[in-house]
């Protein structure tokens, strides 16, 4: 399966939406560079969400810029569609898929629907296994699961 990155992520301060970048550095256990949740759990080091959650909500009527999930990456792929485990080759970087992203109230602000709409679908958390520059642009390329 491929896919290719729409928009990159990076949390400088609190709240959303994360302010969008041209490319993020991601860093082998510990994530992307400069994001304010980067170094704190190397299974949760990266937000991957994909297109179909923003499409999900612009159907129940909610538009949302890219970033509202708090995502650091967006593809044109649904990374829930993928099991625990697949592994990501986005740009120079290797990612592997952890665990499915909670839905928390922040995402109220955009509109109170959206915590219960996206459950178990705002994205999934993934670890960073190779570092390295990931643009607006790069091709994904999902490889089989780690054994």
């Amino acid at each position: 399966m491929k896919g290719r990155v729409l928009s990159l992520h990076l949390g400088l301060g609190e709240g959303l939406p994360k302010p969008r970048v041209e490319a993020l550095e991601l860093v082998a256990g510990f994530g992307a560079r400069g994001d304010r949740h980067a170094g704190r759990d190397p299974d949760r080091a990266v937000l991957v969400a994909g297109l179909p959650a923003y499409e999900k909500a612009r159907r129940a009527g909610i538009a949302l810029p890219f970033g509202a999930l708090g995502e650091n990456l967006l593809l044109d792929l649904d990374p829930h569609e993928l099991p625990p485990g697949a592994r990501l080759r986005v740009g120079e970087a290797l990612l592997e898929l952890a665990q499915v992203c909670t839905v928390c109230k922040s995402l109220s602000q955009f509109d109170l629907r959206l915590p219960k709409l996206l459950y178990g679908g705002r994205g999934v958390y993934a670890r960073v296994v190779e570092g390295g520059w990931v643009r607006v642009g790069d091709p994904v390329l999902v490889l089989t699961p780690a054994r």
